[in-house]
């Protein structure tokens, strides 16, 4: 009797072997997929994160750095120093849709007599060169505060200074 149930316990064994390596063959197969799927999506989050930083640079460009630069052009005879020294203490940021300065050091927005100053011309011109710490000295002498020459208008369109008449002839 031990020699019939011996081939019973076996048949079972070995069907059960046989459904666990199957099904360990299917998992493992499954998982190869899903690795190679988080690999392909590393690869497409890696892609779309090094394209946002491009497009954020871009829009960083065309909203806060062209504005600023054309503010330093027109303030300055010589923008590229005037950015320079304004870098050092400020920075200018895009915060509800409009341009604001900011502190450099707290990233907080300047404040001159309890207001924000503006981001425009006049304002950003006596905020830069008032006091006399050497910041203002510096920018006082590198800010154009005023665009006045001092000369007048010449008329545009101009008559011909008119010759005395000659008179040839007896009269």
């Amino acid at each position: 009797m031990s020699e019939l149930t011996q081939p019973v316990i076996e048949q079972p064994v070995t069907n059960e072997l046989e459904v666990l390596r199957r099904t360990n063959g299917e998992l493992v197969a499954k998982s190869a997929t899903r690795k190679a799927r988080v690999t392909e999506l590393e690869a497409t989050v890696t892609e779309l994160q090094s394209k946002l930083a491009a497009a954020s640079d871009t829009i960083r460009q065309v909203t806060v750095d062209g504005p600023v630069r054309t503010m330093a052009e027109s303030m300055s005879q010589v923008p590229e120093l005037f950015l320079e020294q304004f870098n050092k203490s400020y920075r200018v940021e895009l915060l509800g849709g409009k341009l604001t300065l900011l502190s450099a050091i707290d990233r907080k927005p300047v404040e001159k007599d309890g207001k924000t100053v503006p981001f425009e011309r006049q304002a950003l011109a006596q905020h830069l060169t008032s006091g006399d710490g050497a910041t203002a000295k510096v920018f006082r002498a590198i800010t154009t505060v005023s665009r006045a020459t001092g000369g007048r208008i010449m008329p545009t369109t101009r008559t011909p200074p008119q010759s005395p008449k000659i008179n040839f002839g007896l009269r």
